[in-house]
């Protein structure tokens, strides 16, 4: 089954706020926040989490990855509940003391904002983005108890980010695996972000793909369950491939020009897609990082073989 809604998805298990920009719910005796969406949107979820915890409060936020959209809200879920614990990679607290990167997080939580504004829905008293540090480090292997019998699993699944975690719950075989498993769209094309580097991607969806999974959470838009959720990773491996090779492709006929092949890749995977899609400005941003990546593995094992 093909899930893109808020609400209950399964027994523990609720995506807050918008199924685009989510924050998925695993409830326990020490429930647990998995990522932390848009700053802007950070009143819905806060309502939505007091609704279905009534009275409790979440015991850990665990960060997937330090994007705008994945812990933009933050700082208003630890004001609103400030007994969770905030777990992550390290990373993000390397991000967090840089300041360029807080300028572009703020940027394109604005644009976020302002196309939500768009749409019709009141953003004039939104939160913005701020900046946090990490209660607790995370590392591969790390263990979070949700009940006796029900521990999150951590994972370190880089590639789209350098500190990118996926979160696996062996007794309920669910995995939110973020972008680390790439984006589906409602056609069935998967974005694959591979932001650091392609084969360390593919190494952390070839890890994922291991696991076995009955409920499949994304970065945005989807919870794949059941067959749908087992079928997912072959599909995702092909699409990364032949974007791959579509971008290689583009790159020579090109002549290398960023430029050029970007126009060309956004008219194909993001131009007259439907919605929803990821705002303009990031996709934009992500894609010009694809393209370095695969035009820095072209020109190395070009090099290899000269050698």
């Amino acid at each position: 089954m093909i899930v893109s809604r808020s609400g209950a998805i399964a027994p523990g298990l609720h995506v807050v706020g918008p199924a685009e920009v989510p924050v998925f719910l695993l409830d326990g005796d020490r429930p647990a926040l998995v990522d932390a969406g848009f700053a802007c949107l950070a009143d819905t979820y806060v309502n939505d989490i007091q609704k279905i915890l009534n009275g409790r409060q979440p015991a850990y936020a665990l960060i997937t990855h330090s994007h705008f959209d994945h812990l933009g809200a933050v700082s208003w879920l630890k004001k609103a509940f400030p007994q969770m614990a905030i777990c992550g990679s390290p990373g993000i607290d390397r991000v967090m003391a840089r300041s360029g990167a807080v300028d572009v997080m703020r940027m394109l939580s604005d644009a976020a904002r302002q196309t939500i504004a768009a749409e019709g829905v009141d953003m004039d008293h939104a939160p913005v983005f701020e900046p946090f540090a990490l209660d607790r480090p995370l590392a591969g292997g790390d263990r979070i108890s949700l009940s006796d019998g029900m521990d999150v699993v951590v994972y370190e699944t880089p590639g789209h980010t350098r500190d990118c975690l996926s979160y696996y719950i062996p007794a309920t075989r669910t995995l939110l695996a973020s972008e680390a498993a790439g984006i589906p769209d409602a056609t069935g094309y998967v974005f694959i972000d591979f932001l650091v580097d392609y084969d360390i991607y593919m190494d952390s969806l070839q890890k994922l793909s291991c696991l076995d999974v009955d409920v499949l959470c994304f970065g945005h838009g989807y919870v794949y369950t059941g067959d749908d959720a087992a079928a997912y990773f072959p599909n995702a491996m092909a699409c990364a491939e032949a974007f791959y090779e579509r971008t290689k492709q583009c790159l020579k006929e090109e002549g290398g020009d960023i430029e050029s092949v970007k126009q060309r890749l956004k008219a194909f995977e993001y131009d007259g897609k439907p919605e929803p899609k990821q705002p303009e400005p990031a996709y934009l941003l992500n894609l010009a990082a694809r393209i370095l990546a695969v035009q820095r593995r072209e020109a190395a094992l070009e090099e290899g073989g000269k050698s």
